[in-house]
């Protein structure tokens, strides 16, 4: 027998009783369907994670209300965090930017992080956004509350100390992999040596180093920058090495070699500057030449053993012997025994040949304590110092700083903790975790590939989770987070693409779990092209939604009443922006812009 059809009457309630029509009618909402209905956003961090979230969805999500946190005094994270003599980017200024966001007037062809970050300071004001920062504001906790759908988030303030709550619909992490500074633990580094003691990433406004006796601790890329560009202004440095480590020519083949006497490469000069403002094409033509450097295939050099990686070495070790004049003495102390890859490369212009100038004093004698005048080595003897700094990079940024509590009430903390149920970072895509509705997270773990710059692949990642939140804001429901078995189809893929990864090696490096053969965190199992064409489109079907209150009884409840909020609100253009010039009219993407 057909089903007969009922006609929803102009008076009717909301919800007609669903056993008067044994569920054949749903009568609608009198309110017009709502695509952009308001929502709310929180990001910790601003960085260039934060950042790039913030300008894109501001843009990509209309009605949206952000609320940035970040416990420095100024955006730009680890730029803004690192201030000491010397710091700047290993990467080139033009593609160390955002890719809509072009600044044609860089000074060096690698940028000091000053400059990166007065760059990002002016994205922010440009975008309007500079009030939705909250800085000196740190996040303490977060917890999702399913009887509000909502993520509740505690901040200190730490002008007046004071703890807040905030609330929001969707919570972005994006607290850096490298922003908590790791402090070695040296008997008597914190409360007997009288001098200062500082980290690199820490770096005090009011220190002056020159003429002093300097204790420097690790040889990562902050000790690689920090010593060429103090050695000739203080009496003596001291420098510690637990590990050697390659100093490679470049970051990416292709690329400028920097040297000694110029750490940041070419200038641009005013002509250069000026033909860029001049002439657009011959710019985007400077940039794409730097990007394709990125896109350069890799694979072969990353395989442990692999002939690809044997040479590599045999590169590196060519250049650290050229950098060290000749001295094959001074190169078996320093070169070493891991494979080159095994670590993040640093091309470090001018550290190797810092270490031959007689103010310093290369120990690989490992620390036993400190005492008041300066570090004791396990041979006993005594270096005095001024000061001690720890060049000895971060805590693990791979897992959150802080209790995130899901759905389930448990901290992902100890879900993803060495120790914990999982007992690494399981993520969905390098962007979500399962049982954590509403919640994403930025470059961490799987969340960058091979190729291009770390702004693109935020980029990559913020237009993602735009999509994620239209989907929850235009449609019934109140949030969405990964299914459990497609989160571990993910990892079964990630594992296996690194199986034979250069980073099993013997090195300890922040790319991975720990020491030796353990899990790669830092990576996508692909390059970047093969990353961005995965997260274009979301899988909606490894999601799992759960519905608004009035949604329960219709999925499609969001109709409303058969019109759109833009037809009575909406501007003349707005109704018709599926009309373009012509010549603009790209047929492969007609009516698929998110706001047509």
């Amino acid at each position: 027998m057909a089903k007969t059809k009922v006609a929803a009457k102009a008076a009717a309630p909301s919800v007609h009783p669903a056993t008067e029509y044994q569920g054949l009618c749903y009568f609608p909402k009198r309110e017009p369907w709502d695509r952009h209905r308001p929502v709310k956003v929180i990001v910790t961090g601003a960085g260039i994670g934060g950042i790039a979230c913030a300008v894109l969805i501001s843009h990509k999500v209309r009605n949206a209300t952000l609320r940035i946190y970040d416990r420095l005094s100024k955006v730009g994270g680890t730029w803004a965090a690192n201030v000491y003599p010397g710091v700047r980017c290993d990467v080139p200024s033009h593609s160390y930017q955002l890719s809509f966001e072009p600044n044609l007037d860089w000074s060096e062809y690698y940028p000091k992080g000053t400059e990166i970050q007065q760059y990002y300071e002016r994205v922010v004001a440009k975008h309007g956004l500079t009030d939705s920062f909250r800085l000196q504001h740190e996040v303490l906790k977060a917890e999702w509350q399913p009887s509000k759908s909502q993520w509740e988030v505690e901040i200190r303030d730490l002008h007046t100390g004071k703890i807040v709550i905030d609330w929001a619909d969707f919570f972005i992490n994006s607290q850096g992999r490298i922003s908590e500074p790791q402090i070695p633990s040296i008997l008597g580094l914190r409360d007997t040596f009288k001098g200062d003691v500082i980290h690199t990433a820490r770096w005090p406004k009011d220190f002056d180093h020159t003429g002093k006796r300097l204790a420097i601790i690790g040889n990562g890329a902050s000790g690689q920058q920090l010593i060429p560009n103090i050695i000739n202004d203080v009496a003596h440095i001291d420098h510690y090495v637990r590990s050697k480590t390659w100093v490679s020519p470049t970051f990416r083949a292709d690329l400028f070699s920097a040297q000694a006497g110029q750490p940041g490469g070419p200038k641009y000069s005013e002509e250069e500057r000026k033909k860029f403002h001049d002439d657009p094409q011959a710019y985007v033509e400077h940039r794409r030449k730097l990007e394709l450097s990125f896109h350069q295939s890799h694979r072969g050099s990353d395989v442990l053993g692999s002939q690809a990686n044997e040479e590599l070495r045999k590169t590196i070790t060519e250049v650290m012997l050229e950098r060290l004049g000749g001295d094959e003495e001074w190169l078996a102390r320093v070169i070493p025994d891991y494979a080159p890859g095994c670590k993040r490369l640093t091309p470090g212009p001018g550290y190797l040949e810092s270490l031959k100038d007689p103010k310093l004093d290369y120990i690989t004698e490992g620390i036993s304590h400190v005492n008041e005048t300066g570090v004791v080595t396990k041979d006993g003897k005594l270096h005095e110092a001024d000061a001690i700094i720890a060049a000895t990079g971060f805590k693990s940024g791979f897992n959150t700083l802080f209790p995130v509590i899901g759905k389930d009430g448990v901290d992902l903390r100890e879900k993803w903790g060495p120790e914990g149920e999982i007992g690494y970072p399981e993520t969905y895509l390098g962007v979500m975790a399962p049982g954590y509705p509403n919640y994403f997270i930025v470059l961490q773990a799987q969340g960058n590939a091979w190729g291009a710059s770390a702004p693109v692949q935020i980029e990559i990642t913020a237009t993602y989770i735009a999509k994620c939140i239209r989907k929850v804001q235009s449609q019934s429901y109140v949030s969405l987070d990964p299914r459990e078995d497609a989160v571990q189809e993910f990892n079964d893929i990630v594992n296996g693409y690194f199986h034979n990864s250069v980073t099993h090696d013997k090195c300890n490096s922040w790319f991975k779990q720990g020491p030796g053969a353990s899990r790669m965190l830092i990576a996508w199992p692909g390059t970047y092209h093969h990353r961005s064409d995965a997260l274009r489109d979301p899988r909606w079907e490894d999601f799992e939604f759960k519905r608004a209150q009035g949604a329960r009884l219709n999925r499609f409840e969001f109709f409303g009443n058969g019109s759109t909020e833009r037809e009575n609100t909406g501007e003349h253009q707005d109704l018709a922006n599926y009309l373009k010039l012509v010549g603009d009219i790209d047929i492969a993407t007609l009516h698929e812009a998110w706001n047509e």
